[in-house]
Order: structure tokens, then sequence, then C-alpha cells
């Protein structure tokens, strides 16, 4: 099944999420680079700009990730990202991050609130869930924010450079989204989500996180 673009687009007080564009490349990588974030975003699925175009669509079409560019309203420029890897069992796993310039703006809690509100009817996806290092304290924060709940820690699970991770899984089901503040009403979604950083990682069909 053909991932299905959002129609009228999703956005938010300061943001829109479009596809990813060539232009993005530079963007997504600093993003990649940034410190506080980089254990937890794997590098981005090819070298250059026209492929990772390429392979975003390819996946698309295939059925197996939806990734859409959070981007500024008013110059278009990226802030960051929100995907959606969509798996056995009707279930879709979601990742979410922003530059350091754009978080503390309440950015990254409307984008994943607004997208995860969007995926569960529009993909019928019957559970959402994201995957969350332990140790990551403000990307749980969002998560739980958004309205994502904990079930429990699955121990070892990811590798960076050597160094194990554990790592939280947390759930949203269909009759649960939409429940948070976030998205029950126009006045509450405008509110500001502050954490130092905020990333839930970036996922692709040949690595979670």
């Amino acid at each position: 099944m053909i991932l299905p673009y959002p129609y009228p687009r999703l956005g938010g007080t300061s943001f829109r999420l479009r596809p990813f564009r060539e232009d993005d490349f530079d963007a997504t990588l600093a993003y990649s680079r940034d410190e506080a974030t980089a254990r937890w975003v794997p590098p981005l699925p090819a070298d250059d700009p026209k492929s990772v175009v390429e392979l975003f669509q390819r996946y698309r079409e295939d059925g197996q990730l939806l990734h859409l560019v959070i981007a500024d309203l008013t110059g278009d420029a990226y802030l960051g990202e929100v995907m959606v890897m969509v798996c056995d069992h009707q279930m879709g796993e979601l990742g979410c991050g922003l530059l350091p310039e754009a978080r503390g703006r309440g950015i990254a809690a409307e984008a994943l609130s607004a997208f995860a509100t969007w995926c569960a009817p529009n993909l019928k996806l019957q559970r959402l869930q994201v995957l969350v290092a332990s140790d990551n304290r403000p990307a749980l924060a969002l998560a739980e924010h958004v309205g994502f709940r904990r079930e429990g820690v699955l121990r070892s699970y990811w590798d960076h450079d050597g160094d194990r991770f554990d790592a939280v899984m947390l759930s949203m089901l269909p009759a649960e989204v939409g429940c948070s503040d976030l998205v029950s009403g126009s006045d509450s979604r405008s509110e500001i989500w502050t954490a130092e950083w905020e990333s839930l990682g970036r996922a692709t069909p040949s690595q979670t996180h």
C-alpha cells in the first residue's frame, strides 16, 4: 500500500509538515551531528540529497515509511522531522526530532501530536509506539506529554559505538490518540512545550533507531 501524504497538509502555530527536498540535506546532516541527539539518530539512508529523496519516496511507495519535514511556516526552512514506520499487525513506530534552534518552542510536541492523530485513522493503524533510550529524559517527557504510555523497558536494546542502551517502550491506541490537551482544542494546541532538547530518533526500514 502506498502511504498517502496528509491532505490537507498538517501544520501548527509556526510550522507545516511537507515532504523532504534536496535542499533540506545540509540541515538534516546538522541535526544528525548535533551532540545532544547524535546517539539516538542514525545516519541518513544515503550520502547525497537526490538519493535521500528517492529512498524516502521508495519507502513511502512500498508502504514502509512516511517521512515528513517540519518546516518553518514563514520561510519553509527545515526545522526537524517526523516519521512513521509501518510494521506488521497494523502497528506504526513514530519518530520526531528538531534542530537545536527550533527547540523549546512547543514545535516537537505539536508536530508529533498532530502527526500521530493523523496516522492512526488514515494509515489504519491499531497501535502507535515509540522507543526511547532510558536516559533520554527530554524525549521520554515529550512522548508522555503527547499521550504515549510507558509499557516497559527493553534491556540492552541499542548499540552505539560499542555501548549498549536500554529502550523504554511507549504506546498509544486509536481510542487514546488526540486525547491529550495538545489536540483537544485550538487554544491548547499552542501550548509551549519546553525541553533542553527533543528527539525520538529517526527510523528507516533497515534501522529502527
